[in-house]
């Protein structure tokens, strides 16, 4: 009976514990892809968990009536009027929406929505919305990514979203993009004859590390009308807010960096100054220690010394007292001898007299 009821209690426990996971899950990933995806500026978003990303602008994209062949980025349709390039071949900016990348090619930054990686690589923040991974495996999401994306919608043409082609792949293992600051210009108009110039996986990691920015200068227009005047100030407004709170975050993440080195620093150096400590008293005891042994050392030399030294003298003191005790002895027996010696020369004179009588 009691296995019983533990089996009964470990199904149903397992079996909310999945509903609980799926139903978070499918929150954001309610497609074939593993992909978060959402708007941003009226563009069409699909982030990977390695970084990656794929998007589609519905009013300037194609039409998803003639299927979903190529309707995105990386299945091929031609946004190139709409996009900006660096030098690398990575796209900084979709019509007016920037895009930025860490030091090893990942995304983390669309328009205001920003992203965070974990140790192994994979995407753990998208804005709001926390991710909980278990096994390589995400099992919990808390938050969502913004005001205008707070839960996921369903769309056919999700499950389409496609990661790009193996040549076009941006991510490395080096921080080739550590010094490399891109320059990005208002957009007005779509732009003639823009093309992608793809060398990264042609060249060294530090091959463009200190490029200048002749390329952006291919993206420059000027406003020609009052709308396009409009859009100059809008997009200058927005973008300042948005440099100013990157620059505070990558502040507070260089804060946080350089407080954890600090931390790690002064751990060491506790440690450091601990052993150093502990050595100097490990020596300072030895040194004692040293120091006992060669004060009884010398004590037992001296004493040596003494025992050896008193000894002949002993030895001639008890010869002395043999020889003196052996004199004794035979005067002794010499003058026993003379006595007896005496008596019986007393008792033959005795003898005689008597004889004579």
């Amino acid at each position: 009976m009691k296995r019983f009821i533990f089996l009964l209690a470990g199904f149903v426990f397992f079996s909310m514990s999945g509903w609980a996971n799926y139903s978070n899950f499918t929150n954001w990933n309610n497609n074939s892809n593993p992909s978060f995806i959402f708007m941003e500026n009226g563009i069409e978003f699909s982030v990977f968990h390695d970084g990656q990303f794929d998007f589609y602008i519905p009013n300037n994209g194609s039409s998803l009536n003639t299927g979903f062949n190529n309707f995105s980025f990386n299945t091929g349709f031609n946004y190139n009027p709409y996009v900006q390039y660096d030098s690398y071949g990575a796209i900084i900016q979709i019509q007016n929406t920037p895009v930025f990348y860490d030091h090893f090619g990942r995304i983390n930054q669309v328009g205001s929505i920003y992203m965070d990686y974990t140790s192994f690589g994979r995407l753990n923040r998208i804005g709001g919305l926390q991710l909980f991974y278990r096994n390589n495996t995400i099992w919990r999401q808390t938050g969502f990514i913004n005001q205008f994306n707070r839960n996921y919608v369903w769309r056919p043409w999700h499950s389409y979203y496609a990661l790009p082609a193996a040549q076009f792949n941006l991510i490395s293992y080096y921080p080739y993009r550590q010094y490399y600051t891109p320059v990005r210009h208002i957009y007005y108009r779509p732009y003639v004859n823009n093309t992608r110039h793809f060398t990264f996986n042609r060249q060294q990691p530090d091959y463009r590390r200190n490029t200048s920015s002749t390329r952006s200068q291919s993206y420059v227009q000027s406003p020609r009308t009052s709308a396009e005047r409009a859009i100059r100030s809008n997009v200058q407004r927005r973008n300042a807010d948005v440099n100013t709170t990157r620059s505070s975050r990558v502040s507070s993440a260089n804060t946080s960096r350089s407080g954890n080195s600090r931390s790690v620093a002064d751990v060491t150096r506790r440690a450091n100054t601990e052993a150093s400590s502990s050595g100097s008293r490990t020596s300072q005891d030895l040194r004692s220690t040293v120091r006992r042994n060669q004060v009884s050392s010398t004590t037992n030399r001296a004493t040596s010394n003494r025992s050896i030294s008193q000894s002949p003298k002993r030895t001639e003191q008890l010869r002395s007292s043999n020889r003196r005790t052996s004199e004794a002895s035979t005067r002794g027996s010499v003058q026993t001898k003379r006595s007896t010696g005496t008596n019986r020369s007393g008792s033959t004179a005795n003898t005689r007299s008597t004889r004579n009588r």
